[in-house]
């Protein structure tokens, strides 16, 4: 039980600092860390007091030099639709979140994945917050115009000098990031995502956000799982026992586990953040012979103890090694003892689109085999 307590010392420590700041009032008495964190907490909240209606650039997740064009609609109450207009080999992939289920639609395969909606979780602000200042300097470096709106820039520098430097141009009215940098060893400023378009209008049309599974193939359905892991059930199931490290590097920590019980594909994904990225580590017996992946940009692979893992993150190659190392020490001494508790606080990319870049795209589990494979087509 040791993580749900941390987990809960982390988001009471979250809510006093944050009181503390508020107590203060606006930018008087507060130091520029303290006015860069409370922007940032409002770019990080679920709920807003507007819709949003955009049109974004984001790099690719599957080649860093291809910029994803993905038109984003978002409800006053955290419903969300995004559409990839560009390049064309992923034109017409849409994501749509209900408040009740996310649903994603690969045109290509004829295939929708289905999990449950982030917005049933408990909501993780505080805890992302105080894991972001844990990890991260911030300050605050002037202002911008991006699409039009003015934006704050809020830098985040890693306590880690292997980790990478994020800047983010927020627009301060309504907390919608309009912009994000990440600045590496080369100290030369990447472009991660940046907002052509911004307009927030009074209302969006309801049937925006209807999800239509008779347009797909087919239908794959994930759970999601936050709480308590109940490693026998669920080893029972899936025909393996999943992995989860005592600690993870570089200030990262478990958040949930999403399962997929099929028959043709078991496996395990297991979120992980350390505040502003987010990262999926998915496993599966190495023993699966129609699983067949190659490993792509953003991606780390490896094989220990029987089962196969793959690191997806938006972080340096050496980053996702450490994480990777700490997988698989953990499969090379069997497993958890299947009692490992979760965060359970989960949000997904899909919400997070409002601040898209906040992490890397967080695929679904399964695009990414996917993306990659077409054996799994299937599925």
């Amino acid at each position: 039980m040791r993580i749900v307590k941390d987990t809960l010392a982390l988001s009471l420590l979250a809510l006093c600092a944050f009181s503390f700041a508020a107590g203060n009032g606006g930018g008087k008495g507060q130091s520029e860390s303290e006015r860069a964190r409370k922007l940032l907490l409002k770019t990080l909240e679920r709920d807003r007091p507007q819709n949003v209606v955009a049109i974004i650039l984001q790099r690719s997740p599957d080649c860093s030099d291809v910029m994803q064009r993905i038109q984003v609609q978002i409800s006053k109450d955290g419903k969300m639709r995004q559409t990839v207009i560009y390049p064309l080999s992923m034109e017409g992939v849409e994501t749509i979140d209900d408040g009740r289920q996310s649903a994603t639609y690969l045109p290509d395969d004829k295939l929708t994945l289905i999990q449950e909606s982030p917005r049933l979780m408990p909501n993780d602000t505080l805890t992302r917050m105080n894991l972001t200042t844990r990890n991260y300097g911030l300050s605050l470096a002037g202002t911008s115009v991006v699409a039009g709106k003015t934006a704050t820039i809020v830098v985040a520098t890693p306590h880690n000098r292997d980790m990478e430097t994020r800047r983010y141009y927020i627009d301060a009215d309504t907390g919608f990031l309009l912009q994000l940098e990440t600045i590496g060893k080369s100290k030369e400023p990447k472009l991660a995502f940046k907002a052509q378009v911004v307009s927030y209008p009074s209302s969006i049309p309801s049937q925006t956000f209807s999800i239509d599974q008779a347009k797909s193939g087919k239908t794959l359905v994930f759970r999601r799982r936050s709480g308590i892991y109940d490693g026998n059930k669920d080893a029972q199931n899936l025909g393996f026992e999943p992995v989860f490290p005592d600690a993870l590097p570089y200030g990262f920590s478990v958040q949930d586990a999403q399962i997929n019980d099929n028959v043709q594909w078991r496996s395990v994904a297991v979120r992980i953040t350390d505040g502003l990225i987010k990262g999926t580590v998915y496993q599966w017996p190495a023993s699966s012979k129609n699983v067949k992946v190659r490993e792509m940009p953003g991606t780390t692979m490896g094989e220990s103890g029987g089962m196969k893992l793959v690191v997806a993150a938006d972080v340096p190659e050496s980053v996702r090694r450490r994480i990777l190392e700490a997988f698989s020490d953990a499969a090379r001494r069997g497993g958890n003892d299947g009692s490992q508790a979760f965060a359970g606080f989960i949000q997904s990319l899909e919400l997070s689109l409002r601040q898209i870049s906040l992490t890397h795209i967080e695929l679904p589990a399964g695009i990414l085999l996917i993306t990659v494979s077409n054996s799994i087509n299937e599925i």
